[in-house]
């Protein structure tokens, strides 16, 4: 069993990308062995994210199955009165936030203090991506702005999105090792046997598996939570169980308990 918290469709804007569209990522969910994947639209990262949260649901409607909703919303943009409407009416789904993309710094935003306070109280666990997808390329939001909100709203759940290695994953888990709240995905874990001490360091029962699907190539994510060199009862943890777990959604069609 294999959940991918971090997975995208729809147009890349920034050079040619094929395979993007909801039926390419789900043959790749297929060739990787991932059985449900939370998705986000493009279009809500870089266009209106409420636009983008319709696509979503949409996808998710047509692939429930396989497909569970990754909503954003931006303090600036229409559709944000919507989230507790939206949100209420999906039985496991995510909030995902891009400061960077949609120009606002949540530590300063009513709105987003507004929309954490209810995602705490609704256990609705929250992914903010240091980086959109792991190339040096992209800007970076900084891991202990992360850390600030998990400690300004302890009742929420933060999911570290994109971590590298190095100074990056060392702010990470400075962050992890504060506060409780938080959890990492492994999507941009690239040093070798990052994995392992990270298992090690933190806990296997605080990593998630991700693959940036089909932003990255989605075979790396499961091969190396794989081929890690932690116990079998781990791997079973990063790859699913610790998914089931904070989206309460083990037991359900298709998730083991």
């Amino acid at each position: 069993m294999i959940v991918d918290i971090n997975s995208y469709f729809g147009t890349w804007p920034y050079w040619a990308m094929e395979g993007t569209d909801v039926g390419s990522v789900l043959r790749n969910m297929d060739r990787c062995g991932i059985d449900k994947a939370f998705v986000c639209s493009l279009r809500g990262v870089f266009m209106d994210p409420a636009e983008g949260n319709a696509e979503t649901l949409a996808a998710v409607e047509r692939h429930a199955d396989r497909l569970l909703p990754a909503l954003t919303y931006s303090p600036y943009a229409s559709g944000r009165d919507r989230y507790a409407e939206e949100l209420s009416a999906c039985p496991a789904r995510m909030v995902k936030l891009f400061p960077l993309n949609h120009s606002y710094d949540p530590l300063e935003e009513p709105f987003i203090e507004e929309l954490l306070n209810w995602c705490g109280e609704h256990r609705v666990p929250v992914l903010i991506p240091h980086r959109l997808v792991m190339s040096w390329r992209f800007p970076t939001f900084p891991v202990a702005k992360i850390g600030a909100l998990a400690e300004k709203h302890p009742n929420a759940t933060f999911i570290l999105g994109s971590i590298n290695y190095l100074f990056e994953l060392q702010s990470a888990s400075d962050v992890l090792r504060r506060r409780p709240n938080t959890l990492v995905e492994t999507s941009a874990m690239m040093a070798f046997e990052e994995i392992r001490k990270v298992s090690e360091e933190i806990g296997a029962h605080r990593l998630l598996h991700g693959s940036c699907n089909p932003l990255q190539i989605p075979a790396v994510g499961p091969l190396k939570v794989r081929t890690a060199e932690i116990p079998e009862e781990q791997k079973e943890r990063i790859l699913w169980r610790n998914a089931g777990e904070i989206f309460d959604f083990a037991g359900q069609e298709g998730i083991p308990k």
